[in-house]
């Protein structure tokens, strides 16, 4: 008979043990245990063990004003360590966070010295930021019990947390040697597996959790995720579905159930789901005095269409702006800097602006990923490029002087070919960096392309990885040089006869200006390439060069390779005045 079972034979009259209702806490019957500690106090009860059982209660029930009460009185009475950790937890939860540091340093100083205690020092530490410090007294927990768990447990997450998953994988392994049965330590193993690109692994864990602990949302959630990076969207879907039987609100299974109907190419279910980000990740705009446009009469209206996320949502999303207009929109675009000149070329926008102005009046707003949505696109209806585009004389003058020193004074010149090795590798964002770093490759891995005769390579590379071609002594020629927006990117653009380039902001510009792209995708493609597929509904002039398999970037580049020497082939064929059957990129 559990304790809850117990405590429903127990008569209304009586009250029960602190220990028992200890073991009611701990078997989650929060407002049973509440009950009894009321009838301990209102019976005379005064020792603190009932006003910290009624702290702990409070803790678990979301409810810190009551707790800090409840905590700060057991203290008062007789401090102990553990109920000056649990006070100090009731502090941070309010947002009194100095007031917290003091107490889980009085905690610390009155710490016995075991396991758990330490245990318990590090996480008030990791709790507070103070990473090293709480390494440290894990570390001392592990040093006196080396099979600590739930020491164990904790590094492995600081280490997934910081980025350093070999290192957590040793933890990890030790931990389910140790403690097979603890599912929470799955949930963390099949995530460090995912975020290195070992999916069949991570589904694998993934799947063994669930065997354990059939109810746990977690291990549900990341075997979604993870069937979704192996290009098995419509599993995945079905996979979260259950997850969000067992968790019904969380925004992060909803948006990966969003991504795993796009990528399944359901953009009925997906597009509508796809606004669970804004309880995710995203953050809404309360600076806007306007409605959010749900898909009412735009006539005469005046709508601000904003940025979000990163550049290649914008570059690939503003093409739904023309068909606002179309309905008789004024449209006013926010968007970085980068953009503006660009995205100024788009006819029928009222103005592109960088910030708001506060005599800016407006009925509606839109931020610029919901359009899909709002204007109820399908795979059939995507509007095509070139939807952007670049004054003539820009492209005479950037993309002009870009073939004139590829070419270099040839009288029949080479193709030439722009490289792009690395996105952004957005460092200030744990979870973006470790995509960045799937989705990157180092320059030296493009060097295969190097060998086909007849093509000359320009650099578009941007960003601290541009520094790899200064001392790589590869003849790619850096015509990156006075670069300061996406509109001279784009002119350049046109100084080339193809680009080749990992899946980062450029492909979207080039695929916007319909100029021919092969984008080298990641084997867990982002979901907007759907699955399966070497071409995208989005961009026509696109082709998708995918990993074989998770970090093979020699697979993929060897097959651009072999792609570029038949162009190249098609291309002096038509310098030789031979006759072709097809010079497609």
């Amino acid at each position: 008979m559990t304790t809850v079972e117990q405590m429903e034979n127990t008569q209304a009259s009586e009250t029960l043990s602190v220990q028992t209702i200890q073991a009611m806490i701990l078997e989650g019957a929060l407002d049973g245990a509440r009950r009894h500690v009321l009838r301990l106090l209102a019976a005379g009860c005064r020792e603190p063990e009932a006003y910290a059982l009624l702290g702990e209660i409070a803790l678990r029930q979301g409810n810190a004003s009551r707790a800090r009460w409840s905590l700060h009185r057991a203290n008062e009475i007789r401090p102990r360590f553990g109920w000056r950790l649990m006070y100090a937890d009731s502090l941070r939860a309010s947002g009194r966070h100095e007031e917290a540091k003091i107490q889980r340093d009085l905690a610390v100083e009155e710490a016995p010295s075991t396991p758990l205690s330490l245990y318990a020092c590090g996480r008030a530490f990791e709790l507070d930021g103070e990473i090293d410090q709480a390494k440290r007294f894990y570390g001392e927990a592990l040093a006196l019990d080396p099979k600590c768990a739930l020491a164990l447990h904790s590094l492995a997450r600081v280490a997934i947390g910081e980025g350093c998953l070999e290192e957590a994988f040793v933890l990890l392994e030790t931990l389910l040697h140790e403690a097979p049965t603890l599912a929470d330590a799955y949930i963390d193993y099949c995530s460090a597996l995912a975020d290195r690109g070992r999916y069949e692994e991570a589904r694998r864990i993934a799947e063994k959790g669930i065997a354990i602990a059939p109810g746990l949302h977690g291990l549900w959630h990341n075997l979604g995720h993870i069937l979704q990076n192996l290009d098995r969207s419509a599993e995945a879907v079905r996979v979260l579905d259950h997850a969000l039987t067992l968790k019904p609100d969380s925004a992060a299974t909803q948006f990966s159930r969003a991504t795993a109907l796009l990528k399944a190419g359901n953009f009925d279910e997906g597009w509508k789901a796809y606004e669970w980000r804004w309880r995710k990740t995203q953050k809404p705009r309360t600076d806007i005095a306007a409605a959010l446009w749900q898909g009412e009469d735009l006539a005469g209206r005046h709508i601000l269409v904003h940025h979000e996320q990163g550049f290649g949502d914008s570059l690939q999303f503003v093409r739904f702006v023309p068909l606002l207009c179309a309905r008789g929109a004024i449209v006013t675009l926010q968007v970085p800097p980068t953009l503006t000149r660009l995205f100024e070329s788009m006819e029928g926008i009222h103005k592109v602006v960088v910030a708001l102005d506060s005599a800016d009046r407006f009925d509606f707003h839109c931020p610029v990923a919901s359009l899909p949505w709002r204007c109820g696109v399908t795979m059939d209806t995507i509007p095509l490029p070139p939807y952007l585009s670049v004054a003539e004389e820009e492209i005479d003058r950037q993309g002009g002087s870009v073939r004139r020193h590829m070419a270099g004074g040839a009288e029949h010149p080479d193709l030439v070919v722009g490289l792009v090795w690395a996105g952004d590798p957005r460092k200030q964002r744990i979870d973006a960096n470790i995509v960045d770093r799937r989705r990157s490759m180092p320059l030296d891995e493009m060097a295969p392309l190097l060998s086909v005769r007849g093509v000359r390579f320009a650099s578009f590379q941007l960003g601290d990885a541009r520094e790899q071609l200064e001392n790589a002594g590869l003849p790619i020629v850096d015509v990156t040089d006075g670069i300061v927006d996406f509109a001279d990117t784009a002119a350049r653009l046109y100084g080339i006869d193809l680009l080749i380039a990992v899946d980062t902001s450029i492909v979207h510009l080039a695929g916007s200006l319909n100029l021919p792209v092969w984008t080298l995708s990641r084997a867990d493609g982002c979901w907007r390439w759907l699955e399966n597929r070497d071409d995208t509904p989005w961009y026509p002039s696109m082709r998708i060069i995918r990993q074989a398999t998770s970090g093979d970037w020699g697979s993929a580049v060897e097959q651009a390779r072999k792609m570029l020497e038949q162009v190249s082939c098609a291309y002096r064929g038509i310098l030789n005045g031979a006759a072709l059957k097809s010079t497609e990129f």
